[in-house]
């Protein structure tokens, strides 16, 4: 019989492929794709559009790794009893857990400020104002968060191995 804790896990770390999978495919095909002469004039339409598109799929997805998320610890034997207690926090699994869910919440505030503020207004104006200051900040602000997110992303992926792995 299959456990309620392996599906979770399953179902858990199949969404952390597909959200880092998703920003590495942006940042090895999609970003160098973008600089070809064949999108030069709609290049913000361009991120626009997968920016979306991928926006939705990670609030998504982010929503599927908090519940799938609960719902491993539960099923390996921590539920909210344990999670309350001040002394779990302070070593071993609880520490490691505790830096996961920090770099998780770091991420989910970047993601925040990239994909309703920062990419959005760069995209728009890409295609508006290309060759000014704004678009520039715009740009670099969006693209420095995206990296930033990829980084934390890969951090609590090793934190996750950690705690799988001891």
């Amino acid at each position: 019989m299959i456990s309620v804790y392996k599906v979770a896990v399953y179902i858990h770390v199949f969404s952390a492929i597909f959200w880092i999978g998703g920003m590495l495919f942006t940042a090895a095909v999609l970003v160098p794709a973008s600089r070809d002469k064949l999108l030069k004039a709609k290049k913000g339409a361009f991120f626009s559009l997968i920016g979306k598109k991928f926006s939705k799929i990670s609030w998504v997805l982010f929503g599927v790794l908090i519940v799938s998320g609960v719902t491993a610890l539960a099923a390996r034997g921590y539920p909210l009893s344990v999670l309350i207690n001040e002394g779990f926090w302070q070593a071993g699994f609880g520490k490691t857990l505790s830096i996961k869910l920090w770099l998780f919440a770091a991420v989910l505030i970047i993601s925040g400020i990239h994909d309703f503020w920062l990419r959005p207004k760069a995209a728009r104006l890409i295609d508006e104002e290309p060759h000014s200051e704004s678009t520039r900040y715009f740009r670099k602000a969006a693209s420095w968060a995206g990296r930033l997110n990829l980084i934390l992303g890969l951090f609590i992926l090793y934190f996750a191995i950690s705690l799988l792995r001891g």
